[in-house]
């Protein structure tokens, strides 16, 4: 039989995990906004300068590129930070582990084979929120630098 004191610092832990998780979470997407800020306004800053040393077509598929490799550093940014967060509350047996998981989680492929232990496993569907509206920011972002770049290299 589990005593009260035990059941406490329990439920205090989780409630601090799930706090931390969802503080992480926030800042994620604190992060990812700044990313693809920053990025929108370097390359509106940059834009003539790409085009008098690379020419239209050549500035257009860099700054797709750019943009491409930017994102794709800033998704693998996010779960090595949930995988770390997974590893660091114990919840993962490994660093490794804790990566996959996220991974699986933030794309939403879920195989399942590797599960966070009861009473975590609302953090599967937490990761896999953020994970989702991240890769939508990301898409639409994607969307308007290739409709931006259509418009004005073609």
């Amino acid at each position: 039989m589990v005593s009260a004191p035990d059941r406490v610092q329990h439920r205090h832990r989780v409630r601090r995990v799930y706090s931390l998780a969802l503080l992480l979470a926030i800042g994620l997407f604190y992060v990812h906004v700044v990313v693809i800020f920053d990025v929108a306004s370097k390359m509106i800053q940059y834009q003539t300068w790409l085009i008098d040393h690379l020419g239209p077509h050549t500035t257009g598929k860099t700054i797709i590129l750019g943009c491409f490799i930017l994102l794709f550093a800033a998704h693998l940014a996010e779960v090595m930070a949930w995988g770390l967060f997974l590893r660091w509350t114990r919840l993962s047996a490994s660093v490794t582990e804790g990566f996959y998981f996220t991974a699986a989680s933030i794309t939403t492929l879920g195989y399942g084979d590797v599960v966070l232990p009861s009473p975590w496993r609302q953090l599967g569907p937490l990761v896999a929120i953020s994970g989702v509206l991240m890769f939508g920011c990301s898409s639409a972002f994607l969307f308007v630098v290739m409709q931006g770049v259509w418009e004005q290299h073609w």
